[in-house]
């Protein structure tokens, strides 16, 4: 099974390759997006991505900053997948730039007066804490199994410790173990605003945009947090039900309580939700409600009964209040709610474009590049697979080679006055 696993992951992964380079070689004329449609299916799994990054992160300062200590043993967890959704999210919108290779220049020509700038600032800032945050809980980790392994393990490990070593005198590892725990609060404090900043200002970008009244408005910035958080509880359930350490005795309570923060982001997810459908469609604002009706009962309607309401909302829910003490079917539950977080961000990109801003609009100019209709095309398929794909291959990578479930190490101290420790030289 895991040789299919890693043999599907080559395959699919250099096929997204050979793909993101035909993007580049020939341009976006292998979309489907028009003069009239002009984000798409990867602008969608852009915010999806930085969504389950953003979410993932502030559900590690839930161990990190609050000490809810029965969470602990997920906590590097939902930092490495932050780590890697956000190079994912960046692998998207990277694609779908214009210039891709000019990507560097909304950092030398730098307008404090554009929000895609400040958004820019704030993803420097964010990958640098979650670095640092990774690297500080890991180092003891990355100095005994430097001191274990041998060969090319070794040189990476030891390369991965930045010159860290561990103490041989017991007072001074306990003493080295606190004040990590200290910076590792310490930047989890810090990086709770920027990763807010991170996804509230993807929901600014939308939000500010005054030609589609769908997203004009304050309350997007705080709807993108919200299923935020949705995503990075939906994301740890499931990837610690699957693959966490079953056979601790913290298993299942730790992934029941991953079960219960999801219900509850979700509950939230759903009051804001109806708050938006049921306030604009009783207003009867035609440019907001046109595109509510084309949501719920347009051309696209099954990806908000399937996947944003049944998959996203109903099912994990379900499952969760039916297979609660099954661990596997919470996961599933999991599983449910990260696919359906893709039809939400489908639904909040695509409708807002295939409806004109005037009526008529769309009879005004007779040409297949002015069309108010989209469906991704076989190269968006394909470089959107094989994207996932290449995201999915390196967080594996990691997930094989780093300690993210080893607690002989410094995460033992979570808290207060936990004595936890490193036994030298142990793993």
């Amino acid at each position: 099974m895991k040789k299919l696993f890693w043999s599907a992951l080559i395959v699919l992964s250099s096929i997204g390759v050979i793909a993101i380079i035909w993007r580049l070689s020939v341009g976006m004329k292998i979309t489907a997006l028009s003069s009239t449609v002009s984000w798409g299916m990867w602008v969608a799994f852009y915010i999806y991505f930085i969504g389950l990054s953003a979410g993932s992160f502030l559900f590690s300062t839930l161990i990190y900053v609050f000490g809810i200590h029965k969470l602990e043993k997920a906590g590097k967890m939902a930092l490495i997948s932050a780590l890697f959704a956000l190079l994912g999210g960046m692998l998207f919108v990277w694609m779908d730039l214009g210039h891709p290779w000019r990507f560097w220049r909304i950092l030398t020509n730098w307008n404090y007066r554009s929000v895609l700038a400040w958004e820019t600032l704030f993803y420097v800032f964010y990958i640098t804490v979650v670095g640092l945050e990774i690297y500080h809980l890991m180092k003891f980790d990355f100095y005994n199994l430097a001191q274990k392994c041998s060969g090319w393990k070794k040189s990476i490990y030891n390369f991965l410790t930045l010159g860290f070593r561990v103490p041989d005198d017991p007072q001074q590892l306990e003493a080295m173990q606190h004040k990590t725990m200290k910076t590792v609060k310490l930047l989890g404090i810090i990086g709770i605003p920027i990763a807010i900043g991170v996804h509230g200002g993807t929901g600014a970008l939308f939000a500010v945009v005054a030609a589609k009244p769908y997203w004009f408005g304050p309350i997007f910035p705080i709807i993108f947090i919200v299923s935020a958080l949705v995503s990075g509880a939906a994301l740890s359930t499931f990837l610690y039900a699957f693959f966490g350490e079953k056979d601790d005795k913290d298993y299942l309570d730790i992934v029941k309580a991953l079960a219960n923060y999801l219900v509850l982001f979700i509950g939230i997810d759903v009051l804001l939700m109806f708050s938006e459908f049921s306030v604009n469609l009783y207003a009867g604002l035609p440019d907001h409600s046109r595109v509510l009706h084309q949501i719920l009962f347009g051309s696209y309607s099954y990806i908000f009964w399937v996947g944003q309401l049944f998959l996203g909302i109903i099912l994990p829910i379900i499952l969760i209040a039916l297979k609660k003490n099954d661990p596997k079917w919470l996961g599933a539950a999991g599983l449910s709610a990260v696919i359906g977080i893709i039809a939400v961000r489908l639904n909040l990109v695509i409708p807002a474009y295939i409806l004109p801003a005037l009526k008529g609009l769309d009879k005004a100019y007779q040409d297949p590049r002015w069309s108010y209709f989209y469906f991704p095309s076989i190269g968006e398929w394909i470089t959107t697979v094989g994207a996932i794909a290449i995201i999915i291959t390196g967080f594996a990578v990691a997930w094989r080679f780093l300690p993210i479930f080893d607690h002989s190490n410094v995460t033992g101290l979570v808290g207060a006055g936990s004595t936890g420790g490193v036994e030298h030289g142990k793993r």
